[in-house]
């Protein structure tokens, strides 16, 4: 697990990754290879121009250094910048990167690359020292020192396929996640739980409570070397069908359908609604409570209606006309004694004008609120909320996946959930393939979300990696896969799930449509399931270069 470093003087952040994540020793048996790649400026807030980058990287055999053979590291760094061979400097190995000019950052990052390390084999954490060459101003560069860690965990040592047996469950339903890891202290962050659940040797846990809203879990592996402890966290989430929901603001852009009781339930909060209030289909609003109906402010229904003193009906009141007849009460109108008022009538109560509430107001019946509705206060769902109509899943299987040049695009209608399942079939049965990997990037508005599906060894049945982001109304997605090193394009299939918030709007592609479009119906999963299955049983095969491995 890569450790970001910044010290008192250096102007620049700087933040390292691993390939393999995490980067593991090589032993007497095998010799592990690995890269480092430094990303530089991410969230930079000041100033900052910069003209040369040198990176020192430990050399030897201890927990301290990173590999044995400096001169075997190749390198290279982002457009517009150069990386020069590694120099073996006493106990280090020496790599300068320099731009053409000095560049000043912005917000934009480049990247550093390390690569064909021949990691020792002792594990550890690795301290690689960085020296900058920068200035709050193009001018005057000074050297500035900064340091990164990258842990070296045990040989063989392996922590992946976090995910859930199922990406969506009902509400009130309990998740299950699997992982596959070496021995290991393990920890689980969930929602409920920031402090975190240990685990022992279970490569499987259950939630102790079954989830009512979109979870995200963290699973933290911890492996103890000479004194250190390494750390690495893989993450995935679970989304929950018709989620409980309780939020500080709340728009819905469309028709709002409550099931169940509505309750502000904090004093003094106003219930504004821009256009009107009304009964469900051609009856008029109902408001019918035991504590009666307060209205401090101006109440208009139907017409005028305007009470100024206070106004006592011991007995039916009847006002009788035409729907332009008004009834002006110049005081207040209450219930008897210190009764509340009680507004009791079959045929509901419809206030075509602004309704101002400055007490509770508990509707115990069905609402329907067919207008826009805007809750300025805390609102509280307590009965059953349902966000969700359903969910709309693409499924481009093995070999038909969008690539860069043929984007899935859409624009979402509302707001929504999208989650990525990329499906890896793709094997193989030499340790130098191990780690290659088809990447998903999925861009939702001026986002970028990736997801990583590394090649394994040749166990058959494939492997799924997830991604789920948030999206919202109006923001336009994009989504392909690349495939790096001998993992092979036609081993890799793709499935993305759209539930759309607060009603059924599917997304519109405008290119790289998928084959499959299914809606999550008992019928549409079974085929779904079905693609799936022909996918996993459709043969591999043996890979050009293993069949010439084998002969030799």
């Amino acid at each position: 697990m890569g450790i970001l470093m910044v010290n008192a003087t250096n102007l620049l952040p700087y933040e390292p990754s691993t390939d393999p994540n995490p980067l593991r020793v090589s032993s007497a048996e095998e010799t592990e290879h690995g890269s480092i790649n430094i990303n530089v400026g991410g969230g930079i807030s000041a100033p900052a121009w910069c003209n040369k980058i040198t990176v020192r990287v430990p050399l030897g055999s201890g927990a301290g250094h990173l590999t044995g053979n400096g001169a075997d590291i190749r390198t290279g760094a982002s457009t517009g910048w150069t990386a020069s061979p590694p120099s073996v400097v006493g106990e280090f190995a020496v790599v300068t990167f320099a731009p053409a000019r000095p560049v000043q950052f912005t917000g934009q990052i480049i990247s550093l690359t390390l690569s064909n390390i021949e990691v020792n084999r002792a594990p550890g954490r690795v301290t690689i020292d960085i020296v900058e060459s920068s200035s709050p101003t193009n001018g005057s560069f000074t050297d500035k020192s900064a340091a990164v860690e990258v842990d070296k965990f045990p040989a063989g040592f392996v922590f992946r396929n976090f995910a859930p047996e199922k990406i969506m469950v009902e509400n009130g339903e309990a998740a299950v996640l699997r992982w596959e890891g070496s021995d290991a202290k393990y920890t689980m962050y969930w929602g409920d739980a920031p402090a975190g659940v240990p685990l022992d040797k279970e490569r499987t846990w259950t939630t102790p409570v079954g989830l009512t809203t979109v979870t995200g879990f963290m699973l933290r592996a911890e492996v103890s070397e000479g004194g250190t402890t390494l750390t690495h966290t893989l993450t995935t989430a679970v989304t929950v069908r018709i989620p409980d929901l309780i939020v500080r603001n709340l728009t819905v852009q469309g028709p709002a359908v409550f099931s169940d009781s509505v309750s502000l339930s904090n004093t003094a909060k106003d219930l504004t609604v821009a256009g009107s209030v009304r009964g469900a289909g051609d009856n008029p609003l109902r408001v019918s409570q035991n504590a009666g109906l307060k209205v401090d402010a101006k109440a208009q229904v139907g017409g005028v209606f305007s009470v100024d003193g206070t106004s006592t009906f011991n007995n039916n009141v009847t006002v009788a006309g035409t729907q332009t007849t008004t009834l002006t009460v110049l005081g207040s109108m209450r219930g008897s004694g210190t009764d509340p008022l009680r507004v009791s009538q079959p045929a509901g109560l419809k206030v075509d004008a602004a309704l101002s509430v400055a007490g509770a107001a508990s509707l115990t019946g069905t609402t329907t609120l067919s207008g826009s509705t805007t809750l300025s206060g805390t609102t509280v769902l307590s009965g059953t909320t349902q966000l969700f109509q359903g969910a709309q899943i693409r499924f481009w299987n093995k070999g038909q996946a969008p690539g860069s040049g043929n984007k899935f695009t859409s624009t979402a209608q509302t707001d929504g959930i999208l989650t990525c399942s990329v499906k890896q079939f793709d094997a193989t049965s030499m340790e130098k393939n191990i780690g290659y990997k088809a990447n998903l990037t999925l861009k939702v508005g001026a986002r970028y979300h990736y997801c990583a599906a590394p090649m394994l060894r040749q166990v058959g049945g494939g492997s799924e990696y997830n991604i789920t982001v948030p999206v919202r109304k109006g923001e336009q997605i994009e989504a392909w896969l690349t495939v790096d090193g001998s993992n092979w394009w036609s081993l890799v299939a793709l499935a993305l799930a759209w539930s759309a918030v607060g009603k059924r709007a599917d997304l519109a592609a405008v290119s790289g449509e998928a084959p499959y479009v299914l809606d999550d119906s008992e019928e549409g999963m079974a085929e779904y399931l079905r693609l799936l299955a022909e996918d996993a049983a459709r043969p591999v095969g043996e890979k050009p270069e293993e069949q010439e491995a084998a002969t030799v």
